[in-house]
């Protein structure tokens, strides 16, 4: 009895010092400070130790937004390169990667005819670029057409399930597609989405790849069983010496792909910062020390609390005084 007794003790003891005190103030600190007298060290340690041993979970954060690299957020577009690139179909758009940078509507309509007629583009990122579903349809328009991509980035856009779904029924029968981002939209795609990227994979043996942080139990398992299986069907490939997909070397390639029509800004924009407040440090007055500052400014405050007062109403107010019977000192 007196073991339990001590534990509701300490129990609310703990309760009271960690929960936020918002009415009756002054009894939950009476209680309070009647219970830290109560309860002893070894007590308090002993309480500790066992809550260690609860079974605890830390909360689990939401899902956050990709922030901008620096060298996306210091790139600028050339736009008439890379209009005269799809336009001749050259080799130079074997990876068109155009992240967080926002794109005129005219050359996204190029990007997508290009789409329907090329031999040339592999890989395609358009990440962070404000992809609403307005040009999400006219994108999955082209992608019906395509025979070429395998890899699609789309991530940190606004797109729903209105283009979502529709662009996964194309996947699911595109003949080289290889690896599908579409995470960090600005809404969620709920379990019609999920459930669609995971039909996809399962429809297409040759998509290895989804990025998107399923939510729903159950496309979550579709989705990591199938991709299981389709990386499994590459592996008995590769070992029985046929013909395979080095989804490795491909990546590895892609990302080494120069992009021409990207400018990156020679100055650095952290420089140009330190450089604008050195600037504007130089310009600054020197100001004293805050001991100083206070007490002038105390003497500027006694300074203005003093009444003006002329010869006329110093007159008038002793003659007032003086009728009053009151004697008035020279000040």
């Amino acid at each position: 009895d007196n073991q339990q007794h001590t534990n509701i003790l300490i129990f609310s003891f703990f309760h009271l010092n960690t929960k936020k005190i918002e009415t009756n103030r002054s009894e939950q600190f009476v209680r309070y400070r009647f219970l830290k007298t109560l309860i002893k060290q070894p007590e308090i340690s002993s309480y500790l130790s066992l809550r260690k041993n609860m079974p605890y979970k830390d909360p689990i954060k939401g899902l956050e937004r990709r922030m901008m690299s620096m060298s996306d957020d210091d790139a600028d577009l050339d736009s008439t390169l890379l209009l005269d690139c799809l336009r001749n179909d050259s080799e130079e758009i074997y990876h068109v990667r155009i992240n967080n940078i926002t794109l005129e509507k005219a050359i996204l309509l190029a990007i997508f005819d290009t789409l329907k007629t090329t031999k040339t583009m592999r890989h395609l990122s358009l990440a962070g670029i404000h992809f609403k579903d307005e040009e999400g349809l006219l994108f999955n328009e082209a992608m019906k057409e395509n025979t070429t991509i395998e890899t699609l980035n789309l991530e940190s856009n606004e797109l729903t399930n209105i283009c979502i779904e529709p662009l996964c029924e194309i996947l699911e029968t595109h003949p080289a597609i290889r690896e599908f981002k579409c995470s960090h939209q600005k809404h969620g795609l709920g379990s019609r989405g999920e459930e669609a990227m995971a039909r996809a994979l399962n429809k297409n043996e040759r998509l290895l790849k989804i990025s998107y942080p399923f939510k729903v139990p159950s496309a979550r398992s579709v989705a990591d069983r199938c991709q299981i299986r389709n990386g499994e069907i590459l592996r008995q490939k590769r070992t029985k010496g046929e013909d395979f997909y080095n989804y490795k070397e491909e990546i590895k390639q892609r990302d080494a792909h120069v992009q021409p029509w990207i400018k990156v800004q020679t100055v650095d924009k952290n420089e140009q910062m330190k450089s604008d407040l050195a600037d504007q440090r130089g310009r600054m007055k020197s100001v004293g020390s805050v001991s100083q500052m206070r007490a002038e400014s105390k003497l500027r405050a006694r300074e203005n609390a003093k009444p003006t007062m002329d010869n006329e109403l110093a007159s008038k107010l002793s003659a007032a005084r003086k009728s009053r019977g009151r004697s008035i000192k020279a000040s």
